[in-house]
């Protein structure tokens, strides 16, 4: 059936994907037909079962007439009819599984060889699995058999060994700027108030104090200044007499130079 599904002629070309979309729907209507044939099954069990039924009630009224029949002998009957309903019911289910397997090994042939990546990529990841949960497995069991020493050497009233863990250094997180409004009575009011005016009040003394100072040390400026300056306008008197005194002995000089000359002439020859 699956070879008639596949084109012989070089037009008709499918696709992967399309022929197992066919196989699983031939896989589907084979379900389907399965289905229906154990319902059939069913039913043509409860016709033998009416039939045979009908048959011993019969015979067994026929007997109790006669007073021959006995109910041991239809127990062993229907025993046995549950036995052989039980036997077939076994085989027909093992003939089920069976074909269920073939289908699912075919099913797996096809996509392993139209799709063997992703099937290699898919025991990968189920080998990891396995070997995570392993690995898991075993740490946990080394832990508990840790514990179970520790428990078992340590005696009952030893205080319990203080675990060194690593000191981890945590940056301290940048402060927050914010700002903080408080709701402040008429007391705490008027004590502000009074603060803020001895605050104001000792700052205008100290600029009173410094402008004090500055002022002092302009006047004391322009004191030196004014001291200075007296003195430079007194001084032109003396230099006068100085200089009378001065063309005085330049006189006095011009004269003993006139007298000292006539001398000087006479003695020439």
């Amino acid at each position: 059936s699956l070879k008639t599904l596949i084109p012989h002629t070089d037009g008709e070309k499918l696709s992967k994907a399309a022929i197992l979309q066919q196989t699983a729907e031939y896989i589907f209507s084979l379900e389907q037909e399965k289905t229906r044939l154990l319902q059939q099954n069913t039913q043509l069990k409860r016709f033998i079962q009416e039939f045979s039924g009908s048959s011993p009630k019969r015979r067994r009224a026929e007997d109790k007439d006669e007073g021959i029949g006995s109910p041991d002998i239809w127990e062993d009957e229907k025993a046995e009819d549950l036995r052989r309903e039980m036997i077939e019911l076994r085989q027909q289910l093992d003939k089920e599984r069976s074909v269920r397997m073939m289908l699912e090994e075919q099913v797996r042939s096809l996509e392993a060889h139209m799709y063997p990546e992703k099937l290699k990529v898919i025991a990968q990841q189920v080998q990891l699995q396995q070997q995570q949960e392993q690995v898991r497995l075993l740490h946990q069991e080394k832990l508990e058999r840790e514990q179970q020493i520790r428990t078992q050497l340590l005696p009952s009233h030893a205080p319990l060994a203080p675990t060194h863990h690593p000191t981890v250094i945590v940056p301290a997180p940048p402060p927050s700027h914010h700002v903080t409004v408080v709701t402040m009575g008429p007391s705490s009011v008027i004590n502000t108030v009074s603060t803020s005016r001895q605050n104001l009040d000792t700052i205008v003394q100290a600029i009173q104090h410094i402008e004090g100072t500055q002022e002092k040390q302009l006047q004391e400026e322009e004191q030196r200044r004014a001291v200075i300056v007296t003195p430079a306008r007194a001084c032109p008197e003396p230099s006068a007499s100085d200089t009378a005194s001065d063309t005085e002995g330049n006189d006095s000089d011009s004269m003993d130079q006139s007298k000292e000359e006539p001398s000087g002439d006479g003695e020439l020859p």
